[in-house]
């Protein structure tokens, strides 16, 4: 069997012509899968597999092209991609240069919108805690939309119908295109750097999502979120729904609604204050009716002054001779208590009490020495049988009948024992009546004496 002619391939050689091969067959091409793996690259490209049951390609959308996509691409997320087959001949490996993309049963403007509104929501800037008071008598009002669209008109008719005095400061921007995010910011920090506008309304008319598009786009929703001022979105008609419209303070159906929600109705106000005027005067002439009222009960009740003056008159009398008899019952009371004292001091009376104490301090003094004397008796008995008990247990009785005590001189210690000293110490031998110094020439134990 012969060989066919022998060609020899370098690694890149055979790379190229594969890619050329590819790029020639498959210059375009829509795959539908699932993304996984997705990574972003510091130079703004991202890479990524699309994937189905069986098989799995990798994946690049360059920066360029992926700044005009509407959404975010996540793990997980079902597409339907355009793009071309290339190579990428570091890795030998094919894979797929994409152009744009779109979810799989989804717009990408939907996809766009569900994704931006479930992270700002994880940021807070649609909670209600934060809303700002709508006030209820706006002397400027500002307007940001479009200067030439029939919104503006609108708004400015409705308000200046409903209440005449309206200020409205239109600060314009264009509300579709991709310059309108910019000019909507814009027009909302001129308002704000105004100092005198109390609320704004922004807003235009209906159109499709695309036309409506700036009102979702992230810097427009954030300045709404942030600005000082309370601010009314009034967006497209009754069925759309925009990130500003949960950004905002209050959503109106459409800017008409907006204008009639944010400037009061001057007719409703004067016929609400004629009722109020009414319901005061009311109030005012139903409560002087019930202070004259409780006047005149009161007029009734109160004494004549005159007839007063003479009750507290007869009431002072009456308290005088109430007293002028009181004070002659208690002189006539202390009188008979001085004569009774008088009669008890006495000469003759006061004699005969102190003979009387005399005698009595006689006998008390006789039965206090008696009672001394007894007691004396009884302690000095007590006081002999203690000491005569005291005696009979006393070491000098002992010492009286022969006996003596030996002691050490030095140190005081009586010795009970002949083995306690040596022959030729010096002893103290202390009798019933004296001492004597004596030296030991001898001894004899206790053992030795058995």
């Amino acid at each position: 069997m012969e060989l066919p002619e022998r060609k020899i391939y370098t690694v890149s050689e055979l790379t190229e012509q594969i890619r050329d091969l590819l790029e020639q067959e498959f210059p375009s091409v829509w795959i539908q899968g699932e993304v996984s793996n997705l990574r972003s690259a510091p130079s703004g490209h991202v890479y990524f597999t699309l994937k189905d049951d069986a098989a799995q390609i990798r994946c690049v959308m360059f920066k360029l092209q992926r700044r005009f996509l509407k959404f975010r691409l996540e793990d997980g997320l079902h597409l339907i991609a355009w793009g071309r087959i290339s190579v990428y001949s570091l890795r030998g490996e094919y894979q797929l240069i994409l152009d744009t993309m779109e979810p799989v049963g989804l717009g990408s403007l939907m996809l766009a919108f569900e994704q931006l509104k479930k992270r700002l929501a994880a940021e807070g800037l649609f909670d209600d805690r934060n809303k700002k008071a709508i006030p209820a008598f706006p002397r400027r009002i500002g307007l940001v939309t479009s200067s030439r669209g029939a919104a503006v008109r609108d708004m400015i008719r409705i308000s200046k119908r409903r209440f005449p005095g309206t200020h409205i400061l239109v600060s314009p921007a264009s509300v579709q295109g991709d310059r309108a995010p910019e000019e909507i910011v814009a027009a909302i920090d001129r308002l704000c750097k105004a100092g005198d506008v109390d609320i704004i309304i922004i807003g235009r008319g209906g159109g499709s999502i695309e036309d409506l598009w700036a009102f979702n786009d992230e810097k427009v929703v954030r300045a709404v979120a942030t600005c000082s001022l309370p601010i009314v979105s009034a967006v497209g008609h009754e069925t759309d729904v925009t990130l500003t419209d949960f950004a905002a303070d209050l959503r109106a159906s459409t800017p008409s609604a907006a204008a009639e929600m944010v400037v009061p109705d001057k007719e409703d106000l004067q016929e609400s204050i004629a009722h109020l005027a009414a319901r005061m005067k009311t109030c005012m002439r139903n409560f002087l009716e019930r202070r004259v009222a409780i006047l005149n009960e009161l007029l009734r009740r109160l004494y004549d002054p005159r007839r007063h003056i003479q009750e507290r008159r007869m009431r002072v009398d009456d308290l005088t001779i109430r007293l002028g008899l009181t004070v002659r019952r208690k002189l006539e009371v202390v009188g008979r208590d001085i004569a009774a004292l008088a009669t008890r001091l006495r000469p003759e009376y006061l004699t005969r009490e102190l003979a009387a104490r005399r005698e009595q301090h006689s006998i008390l003094v006789a039965e206090l020495l008696r009672a001394i004397e007894n007691t004396v008796k009884e302690r000095r008995s007590s006081v002999e049988n203690i000491s005569a008990r005291l005696d009979s247990l006393s070491p000098l009785s002992v010492l009286a009948r022969g006996y003596s005590v030996t002691l050490r001189p030095q140190t005081g210690s009586v010795i009970s024992d002949a083995a306690q000293v040596n022959t030729g110490e010096e002893l103290l031998v202390r009798l019933h009546r004296g001492e004597l110094s004596c030296q030991v020439k001898g001894k004899k134990t206790a053992e030795e004496m058995d």
